[in-house]
């Protein structure tokens, strides 16, 4: 499954009017799942204990998750209302084990037909009807995952006498519960584990083993339960998720048995603990096992507490004697009803990242904050080369921590049931002020307005500082990140896309790699010596190139003050540049207490700075007033082009018709739309040839959290803006996806062959040549 997992990359859901049955669509596709509510009783009486449930059906491909979903999704929830009723715990049938996005994510869950139901007891006062209404959430997933909530409500006649329901619906609720988990007792087994220590510290891997003994109480004619489970990730679902990770390895000497009759067997699992666990005997080991005998199947409900095998990790019970071999993937079923391209391997993925960061140097976003680094190895050219170098050190540093930083915020994102993707903190008017506010500061201080310094009074700004302090390094390497995110590279939208679809994990090691290429020319400067003599001689033009580079800076705040008056209107944009204006005023003050030695009154400016950024913060306007019109509301542009709000019931229309369809998913905040747009998209070439096919032209613009284009953006395994995709006038044709970089020829080319009905493929770096296509037209 390409989540990403997402992100989890969540679109927005149909919401069923109340009845006993409902449908829910899922995505574009007109994929639906069903839902019915079921009451195995046709008459209660008051008092009557019945079963309730909700019947799933799921079109293939999809799938609903259970109480535990694994690496990914969310567990099903039945909110039920019945007044005075007694409705008991949900009882989840064993669910099914699910590898997705390369085997990377565990996921359990449903697919098909799967009823979820409940015990009810009837109010003892019940006259009349006894009505019934439940709210289904649910996560469908396929390749994308689509949160949905569908509502059922019925009524059931009370009488003096139970009537049972149609044999149909008993016997649907008789299938549910016989796929329940049973208790050892049920089964008649019994159920050890022993760990091989009794502590646990974050990162360590131990064992576990699971001893099942059948036959206790019986004689040699009992028939054992034996592992049912083909693959290591069928051997062991986990109940809930915790802070210890089970794998399951495979199967160990059997456990010793107390008499001739006892059979059994053993299971041994590496546990990896993501947090330190002081006293594993405390704790319990709690999931599903799948066993199998001569005369049937069935899975164990495993809730045992964990022992401590005195003779540790030499025991030969943790010795694997029969190896479980990992389970195939669940993406290929999937593959074929997706637009997405191929998925990049992890190893791919990071390669692309590394150059996705190092081209990202070379974007505006970028350039300003990486040229006033490397005009700092002139200033310190006189320095130590140790103290070059811990600038250097710094610089990655300050980077990669803010890219763990923004990971970590993805995670918790996708974990609240978000929808995310690159550049999605410029979609926050509060991150847009916050970093004007950075920007400001930091152009004030290549102005020379003040210093940042470990100082409170700072240096005589007439003369050399001499060396700055790593620190300051480190929040350069901050900014750069900070900046980085409106822009994008090319390779870098596969790699994010990848990272956004897989675990946690995944996302970490992704966006750290493209920290390391982000970072990579200065450090590089930094450490090696040979390449600093390609930097100038310091001289007084330093100090005309750093207040140049500040107005870069301020540059840069000017368009976002713009993005901010784009998503918020003319008022907002307003109060952004005045408390900017104030911020300004409160940094020359500050320098003015600095350069006089004012210790004291330089430290009292600085808490008044910060009180005042944050108590601004916290009142600015995170939404449009009443009657503004933001961005996404355009239907027309400067470029002439007859834009139409993005729509995929409408695409399909247009393309149903047999019209040509060009998308362009776009964000104000995006610098690397903004020049496409500039450079390519406003030529009147491209207005012609779209003129000419007759293209129904569409925008998705991003600008604003819109998660439809999110849900749209992973199907294709992106993860941001920019994105064109251009539908052939053939509805037969493949869609075309053009590189994040577009050039004027190759976007003509693609327009013209996908309007005559030739579609042609498009890679990350161009259309198929000239050559392929006159191929093509010959047969």
């Amino acid at each position: 499954m390409g989540l990403v997992a997402w992100l989890l990359l969540i679109g927005p859901s149909a919401l069923a009017a109340p009845g006993p049955r409902g449908e829910a669509t899922l995505g574009k596709g007109g994929a639906r799942v069903s839902a019915e509510l079921l009451v195995d009783a046709a008459r209660v009486a008051p008092g009557d204990q019945v079963r309730i449930g909700v019947l799933f059906g799921l079109e293939p491909g999809w799938h609903i998750y259970w109480k535990n979903p694994g690496d990914a999704g969310a567990a099903t929830e039945l909110t039920w209302r019945a007044p005075e009723s007694e409705i008991g715990p949900l009882q989840w049938p064993a669910p099914r084990v699910y590898r997705e996005a390369e085997g990377l994510l565990t996921t359990f869950g449903y697919e098909g037909d799967v009823l979820l139901a409940n015990a009810a007891v009837v109010p003892e006062n019940a006259t009349g009807s006894w009505s019934l209404e439940v709210d289904v959430d649910f996560v469908a997933c396929m390749i994308e995952c689509i949160p949905g909530r569908i509502q059922l409500a019925g009524t059931i006649p009370v009488d003096v006498t139970f009537s049972p329901a149609a044999s149909e619906i008993r016997d649907r609720f008789d299938l549910a519960a016989s796929r329940l988990p049973r208790t050892p007792e049920a089964l008649e087994v019994a159920v050890e584990a022993r760990a091989s220590q009794g502590a646990a510290v974050a990162g360590d891997d131990f064992a576990l083993v699971l001893e099942i003994t059948s036959c206790r109480e019986r004689g040699r004619d009992c028939s054992p339960w034996t592992l049912d489970a083909a693959y290591s990730s069928e051997a062991f679902i986990p109940a809930e998720r915790s802070d210890v990770r089970l794998s399951a390895l495979g199967l160990s000497h059997p456990p010793t048995a107390a008499t001739d009759s006892m059979r059994g067997f053993s299971l041994v699992m590496n546990a990896h603990a993501f947090e330190d666990e002081p006293q594993l005997a405390e704790q319990r080991l709690r999931g599903v096992v799948p066993l199998a005998r001569a005369d049937g199947e069935a899975h164990l409900v495993v809730d045992v507490a964990i022992s401590v095998d005195p003779n540790g990790r030499s025991s030969a019970a943790f010795e694997v004697i029969a190896a479980l071999p990992p389970a195939p993937t669940n993406d290929e079923h999937a593959s074929a009803a997706s637009p997405s391209r191929a998925a990049p391997s992890l190893a791919l993925a990071l390669v692309l990242a590394l150059l996705g960061g190092l081209i990202l140097n070379l974007m505006p976003c970028v350039l300003p904050v990486l040229a006033i680094k490397i005009f700092a190895i002139t200033d310190l050219a006189r320095a130590e080369r140790g103290h070059v170098v811990r600038h250097g050190m710094a610089y990655l540093a300050g980077v990669v921590a803010s890219m763990w930083a923004l990971a970590a915020v993805v995670v918790a994102l996708r974990a609240a049931g978000a929808a995310v993707g690159w550049g999605f903190q410029l979609q926050d008017p509060i991150f847009l002020a916050a970093i004007c506010t950075i920007l400001v500061v930091f152009a004030l201080n290549l102005f020379g307005a003040f210093e940042i310094t470990l100082q409170p009074s700072g240096p005589d700004l007439g003369r050399s500082a001499g060396p700055s302090h790593p620190s300051r390094s480190f929040f350069e390497g901050t900014l750069a990140v900070a900046l980085a995110t409106p822009c994008t590279a090319p390779f870098l939208g596969t790699a994010v896309g990848f990272a956004f679809a897989s675990s946690g994990l995944v996302i970490f090691c992704v966006f750290t790699a493209i920290g390391v290429g982000l970072a990579a020319p200065f450090v590089l400067v930094a450490l090696v010596p040979g390449w600093a003599r390609f930097v100038p001689r310091p001289g007084a033009w330093m100090l005309r190139v750093r207040q140049a580079l500040a107005f870069a800076l301020l540059a840069t705040v000017a368009w976002l003050a713009w993005v901010a008056g784009r998503a918020l209107g003319v008022d907002a944009q307003s109060l952004l540049i005045a408390y900017l204006l104030g911020v300004a005023l409160l940094a020359w003050t500050f320098g003015i207490a600095q350069a006089v030695a004012r210790p004291g009154l330089s430290r009292i400016l600085a808490a008044v700075t910060v009180a005042f950024v944050f108590a601004s913060l916290a009142a600015a306007p995170s939404e449009p007033p009443p009657g503004v019109v933001t961005s996404r509301g355009l239907v027309a542009s400067p470029d002439g082009i007859p834009w139409t709000a993005f729509d995929p019931v409408a695409i399909a229309r247009e393309r149903a018709a047999g019209r040509p369809v060009f998308v362009e998913f776009t964000a104000d905040w995006c610098i690397t739309c903004k020049v496409n747009e500039a450079v390519v998209l406003s030529q009147t070439a491209v207005r012609d040839e779209l003129e000419k096919w007759g293209y129904a032209s569409f925008k998705a613009d991003w600008t604003r959290r819109d998660d439809a284009i999110t849900l749209e953006l992973a199907e294709w395994g992106r993860a941001g803006v920019p994105m064109y995709v251009i539908y052939p006038a053939d509805p037969g044709k493949a869609p075309v996806l053009l590189p994040e970089l577009l050039t004027l020829d190759a976007t003509l080319e693609a327009l013209r062959d996908a309007g005559r009905g030739k579609g042609v493929r498009m890679t990350a770096t161009g259309p198929m040549l000239r050559e392929q296509q006159k191929e093509e037209d010959s047969r």
